[in-house]
Order: structure tokens, then C-alpha cells, then sequence
């Protein structure tokens, strides 16, 4: 099967967890983390952008020295913890800071649910084998879904494309709602390799 669709997206969304913004300030106190940074706290972290092509988030001391790296390019604060979601990985993690060193975990399917009740999680394995492809059946109104990878692949470059189909992308690349029937496919630039496989999403 080979396709080739147009870009037929309507809008970017967010999403509730507003992300931390570049040059913003976050602290660590007794395991917390918060963004009430005032002048009397010393070891405070500054949001900054790694500069290059895939836009990893780097915090640094006041001092300007290089703290860590999250390894993903959105991060929120929720109940005094750190979130971060990967593009490239379709990942969540929650980090935590032991002796001035950052440590990962990555979240399972249940804390994703529970951050995101509303949407329905939809895993890379799901997709079959054979024809990459997925069916799922739409409700009346918007389907609301999460593309979680539960695989060692990695996403870099990848989009949703459509020429039937309507829906809406977040800047968390798995998230969509799709608001009209059709087929949906998520790939590289329409690639479909070993390397780059596309995934098919048929909304019924």
C-alpha cells in the first residue's frame, strides 16, 4: 500500500499543563519542585533551549553553568513534581534531583491516563505487523487520543497527514482530536521503511 497525503490540519492545541517557557525559573526544595523562586533562593534552575535540530531542554544555575539536560522539549509543573514529554520518543518521564544529579523515570500507561483521563491512549504495538495499520471507532463529537510508544522507536520528523480525515495536533506530538472520519497516517515525509515506518490510522 502506498499513499501519499497532504497536510490537512486546522489548528495547534494545548494542552492543560501549561509548559515551563524558556527562561523561566524552577527550584528543588525537599524533593518538590515549584516555580516560586524568589531572591533569597540560591539554587534555583533557568529554562533554556539547546540550540539545534532537535531542541532538547537544558536548565542552568544562575551562575550560567549547565545544571542538566531533560532529554525532552516540554516540561510541567503539577503537586510539586516535574514532567516532561519527548516528541521524539512519544514519551512521558518525571524527573527527580538526588546530589545535583537529574535522574528519569519514564511514566507507565496508567499515570498518563491518569493525567489525561479524557483521552483514549492508543500504543505503537497496537498497529499491526502487517499492514501498519489501526482501526478505531470515532464517537459522536471529537476523538480524543494519545499515540504512546511502548517501543524502542524513535519519532524524529514525524507528522500527522491526512486527505480525508480532520483533526487537531497539540505541540505534544502524539496528542490529536480528530473531528471527522478517514484515514490518518503518521510518518516521515510520507516514508515508509524499516528505518522509518509509517502507521495507519483508520477512523471509522
Amino acid at each position: 500500500m502506498i499513499i501519499t497525503l497532504p497536510v490537512n490540519a486546522d489548528g495547534l492545541e494545548t494542552i492543560r499543563y501549561k509548559n515551563i517557557k524558556e527562561g523561566s525559573k524552577i527550584i528543588n526544595v525537599n524533593e518538590q519542585w515549584s516555580n516560586k523562586v524568589n531572591n533569597k533562593n540560591a539554587d534555583f534552575f533557568i529554562k533554556q533551549k539547546l540550540q539545534g535540530t532537535e531542541n532538547f531542554t537544558e536548565y542552568y544555575s544562575p551562575q550560567n553553568n549547565i545544571s542538566f539536560s531533560t532529554g525532552t522539549q516540554y516540561e510541567f509543573l503539577l503537586n510539586g513534581k516535574l514532567y516532561g514529554y519527548s516528541n521524539y520518543e512519544l514519551k512521558f518521564y518525571e524527573f527527580s534531583l538526588f546530589n545535583n544529579t537529574l535522574h528519569s523515570r519514564e511514566l507507565d500507561e496508567y499515570e498518563v491516563r491518569t493525567l489525561f483521563p479524557e483521552r483514549k491512549q492508543i500504543k505503537i504495538s497496537d498497529f499491526s505487523p502487517n499492514t501498519s495499520s489501526f482501526k478505531i471507532k470515532k464517537p459522536f463529537g471529537k476523538l480524543k487520543l494519545i499515540v504512546l510508544n511502548d517501543t524502542d522507536n524513535f519519532f524524529y520528523n514525524y507528522s500527522f497527514y491526512t486527505n480525508n480525515s480532520k483533526f487537531k495536533n497539540y505541540n505534544l506530538k502524539g496528542f490529536i482530536d480528530i473531528t471527522k472520519r478517514g484515514m490518518i497516517q503518521f510518518s516521515r515525509f510520507g516514508e515508509n521503511s524499516k528505518k522509518a515506518p509509517w502507521y495507519i490510522l483508520l477512523v471509522r
